[in-house]
């Protein structure tokens, strides 16, 4: 399959380039940094203006998926509202299935409570997390015309190992015996390759934890 990876560059991206290069998936890569970077061969790499749809859409034609981890700047977290909006959007041109990288926040910790909203959510994080929120909510479910899906991490994502060894759900964060939620990038990337394959969660949400 022919997969274009938006943000392929960055910490998550790095690790979803790397599981779907192992699985032998034809790659684009839109990414500012070199081929080089990622230790790939004859893989090729394109910069493009996330915010401008058409040139958006004219870099992705030919995929047969966009796996999105676009992160937002660390001094603008509200740029990912008109980002996602555009990366929708030239999905939708394209007619392609769209495999988003969202957040933790928007995740149910009780009936009716949210992650981001519990007393003890890191105040430095917040304002990312609610943009998360209100993109998921907002703008891909309220969505038309294209196969969308939303994947959340645990509230604790670090540098780690590749296990395999995982769980899966949708709404609510997942955590161990001890109340703790982590994933380590590694098993995220697998478990978004595995939804890749298996085609489980077309048009929802899904996360992915310990």
């Amino acid at each position: 399959m022919k997969i274009s990876i938006l943000g392929a560059g960055g910490n998550i991206g790095q690790r979803i380039t790397r599981e779907a290069a192992l699985r032998k998936h034809e790659l684009h890569l839109i990414t500012s940094k070199p081929i080089s970077f990622f230790g790939l061969e004859n893989t090729p790499t394109t910069t493009v203006d996330v915010f401008d749809t058409e040139a958006l859409a004219n870099a992705l034609k030919g995929s047969d998926l966009v796996i999105s981890a676009y992160a937002p700047p660390l001094d603008n977290p509200a740029k990912l509202s008109a980002a996602s909006e555009s990366i929708l959007a030239a999905a939708k041109k394209n007619a392609q299935r769209l495999i988003v990288v969202g957040g933790a926040g928007s995740l149910l910790i009780g009936k009716n409570e949210l992650l981001v909203d519990s007393p003890n959510f890191p105040e430095a994080y917040k304002a990312f997390a609610v943009a998360h929120k209100d993109a998921l909510h907002n703008i891909y479910r309220k969505s038309e015309g294209v196969n969308w899906t939303n994947v959340s991490p645990a509230a604790y994502i670090f540098e780690g190992e590749k296990t395999g060894q995982f769980r899966i759900g949708q709404d609510n964060l997942i955590t161990n015996e001890k109340g703790e939620s982590s994933i380590s990038m590694e098993d995220f990337a697998v478990a978004i390759l595995d939804e890749v394959d298996n085609k489980q969660f077309s048009n929802q949400r899904f996360t992915v934890g310990y």
